[in-house]
């Protein structure tokens, strides 16, 4: 099976430069700073639906936001629409936010437990085991500028974790950024 480069199991780096206003296209980078992949948001789209594609255009997987939902919860889906996994935000969760992401038959399978305001994250499996640790890099233009000038946000996504999905995970930081930064 061929993996794209974005997917490699040796890939532990990811830098994801959304760009636009949040609006959640934008590319995503490897260690060096070269473009391994791209996520392009469709327009007009009531569920902020979000393609993420390899280099070629390929789609490898997407997210979506679920509309009939108490509570902030998007949909991850494969490149063929199957759906591997949906992610839930605790309501009562404001100052350390903290999130996780079921499989398609509504068993944990991962958690997501911010710091204060949420702008770094801790991403677990479901025995305890850290996954992946995610960073905000440019949180001090959110609190200084209040948004107004905030026209992009940056995630490093540090994978600890070499077997786990990377679709997931790439997955799970866009659902952080849309249900925590991106009100």
């Amino acid at each position: 099976m061929n993996v794209p480069a974005l997917l490699s199991p040796e890939r532990e780096f990811y830098l994801i430069k959304e760009k636009f206003w949040d609006w959640g296209s934008g590319d995503i980078y490897d260690e060096r700073g070269n473009t391994i992949g791209r996520m392009k948001r469709k327009v007009l789209s009531l569920r902020s639906l979000i393609t993420v594609m390899d280099l070629n255009g390929e789609p490898i997987f997407t997210i979506n936001q679920k509309l009939a939902s108490l509570r902030s919860c998007f949909d991850i889906k494969d490149k063929d629409g199957r759906l591997i996994g949906r992610t839930k935000k605790k309501i009562l969760s404001l100052f350390r936010p903290k999130l996780w992401l079921e499989d398609q038959f509504g068993n944990q399978i991962l958690e997501a437990q911010g710091s204060f305001a949420g702008w770094d994250f801790v991403i677990r499996d479901k025995t305890g085991k850290t996954l992946a640790e995610v960073r905000k890099l440019d949180r001090w233009r959110d609190v200084w500028l209040g948004g107004v000038f905030d026209f992009s946000d940056t995630y490093a996504v540090k994978v600890l974790e070499k077997n786990c999905d990377r679709r997931l995970v790439l997955g799970f930081v866009l659902a952080i950024d849309n249900s925590v930064h991106d009100r």
